[in-house]
């Protein structure tokens, strides 16, 4: 059986891992809402969710408060209304947090204002972030690179970044890495030396 897509939205001060995300977003599920701030935007996202997304893709009740809403979609609800979600709930600056499940794993998309935070962080063409990512993180966001998702970058807190895009016709992979005003390029024939090299960009 198909899993739910269960949502979570509040407010973050600042950026946070997908890990902490997996814990609050369990918090909240269980009542605990001591530590979430209440924000004027959940009231907005709240309202024009529930006007924007057809009745037909809602699988159970919205939980809403003043601080967070908690959301369950049917496995089928069309890729566009997902978009809309995350699309309004960047425009009312909270953070939106996907629940992981068997066959899918968590997902987390922060709000612009916290991306102008420097600390370092990992995204790809679909649209998926982690802040502070981890080896699994940089390991798992790899392995999703494809010809429709071809290209992953990652960004340190002192501004340098190395992106790898992913070149189907030679089943390759090219890498470029941007440090103050030095640019270099290179070609890697496997996944895992690309992970290694984005592991040790982080670390340094």
């Amino acid at each position: 059986m198909a899993e739910l897509i269960e949502i979570g939205v509040w407010f973050e001060a600042r950026p946070i891992t997908v890990e902490q995300g997996v814990d609050r977003f369990e918090a909240l599920r269980r009542g605990d809402t001591g530590w979430v701030t209440a924000d004027p935007g959940v009231e907005r996202f709240h309202r024009e969710v529930l006007a924007g997304i057809d009745a037909a893709w809602w699988a159970g009740p919205v939980v809403a408060a003043d601080t967070h809403v908690l959301l369950s979609l049917r496995p089928d609800t069309p890729e566009e209304a997902l978009h809309l979600v995350h699309k309004l709930a960047d425009e009312c600056e909270l953070l939106c947090f996907q629940r992981p499940g068997r066959h899918q794993p968590a997902a987390l998309w922060q709000p612009r204002r916290l991306l102008r935070v420097p600390v370092p962080r990992l995204s790809t063409d679909d649209g998926s972030l982690a802040h502070h990512p981890t080896g699994d993180d940089i390991r798992e966001f790899l392995g999703r690179l494809t010809a429709d998702n071809p290209s992953a970058v990652l960004w340190r807190g002192d501004g340098s970044s190395i992106r790898v895009t992913f070149v189907p016709g030679q089943r390759r992979w090219r890498l470029e890495t941007a440090v103050g005003d030095e640019r270099t390029e290179t070609v890697q024939d496997d996944l895992s030396g690309v992970a290694e090299r984005f592991e040790a960009f982080a670390q340094a």
